[in-house]
């Protein structure tokens, strides 16, 4: 089970602005995901407060989607996480709970849980800058574990004369990517490639931009984390 902590430099949300010091709160999450199946519609997460005052956070479901490769949010309306807003004492925990309100599809369903801090009026004589942590989790939901993702890869040539790499996820499921490695040949020097982690949901695409021009032609070798096994594809450079 993986837990993710989010402290002040992630995820900030400017409260107020003034000379001097910089406040936030800071707390974690386990685990950093939540799948909803039909054999279990409701997940349970673990909010800890690892801060030294007590936080208010409040939570948002929304739907995601990926029109033209961009992550899109809206209000959710079929699932729900409660409770909706509750308080953490220091070193205390809270238990959310996620579910959903219709069944499953065979193509996953994906959306993005919102954990807002609400920070606390500023005491008296405080002069400085108040910050609040604003954090998201995925949640998928789908069938059960069949479901999985199909990815094809594509190299070209933009009209910039710039490299793009296209994937697009004609599966069920969605695709969760990292340590990209690009190389012209196998173990050869990598290419210079933007290397965070990506969600590529069910009919979405991403593209990576490479400012490196590769000719067309050209053979690309691409290793790169599915999840937590190793993937690897072969590209060739189109032609703008």
């Amino acid at each position: 089970m993986r837990t993710i902590s989010f402290q002040a430099a992630c995820g900030l949300v400017l409260f107020a602005v003034a000379v001097g010091a910089a406040t936030a709160g800071s707390f974690q999450v386990s685990p950093v995901s939540a799948t909803l199946t039909r054999d279990q519609p409701v997940v349970a997460l673990t909010v800890r407060n690892t801060g030294t005052e007590a936080a208010v956070v409040q939570l948002e479901t929304t739907d995601w989607s990926q029109p033209n490769g961009q992550d899109k949010y809206v209000p959710a309306t079929d699932i729900l996480a409660t409770p909706p807003i509750f308080t953490i004492a220091p070193g205390g925990t809270q238990v959310i709970r996620v579910g959903s309100r219709r069944p499953p599809d065979t193509t996953e369903r994906a959306y993005r849980l919102f954990l807002r801090e609400v920070p606390p009026p500023p005491k008296p004589g405080f002069n400085g800058l108040r910050m609040s942590l604003r954090i998201s989790l995925p949640v998928f939901a789908r069938e059960g574990v069949a479901a999985a993702s199909r990815l094809a890869w594509r190299a070209e040539q933009t009209a910039a004369g710039r490299t793009r790499i296209r994937v697009t996820n004609h599966g069920q499921a969605h695709a969760r990517l990292s340590k990209f490695q690009l190389s012209a040949t196998p173990g050869s020097t990598p290419l210079p490639m933007e290397d965070r982690i990506v969600y590529v949901l069910p009919g979405a695409t991403h593209d990576w931009l490479l400012n490196t021009p590769i000719a067309p032609g050209t053979h690309l070798h691409l290793v790169m984390q599915s999840d937590d096994r190793s993937m690897q594809t072969d590209l060739v450079v189109a032609g703008k």
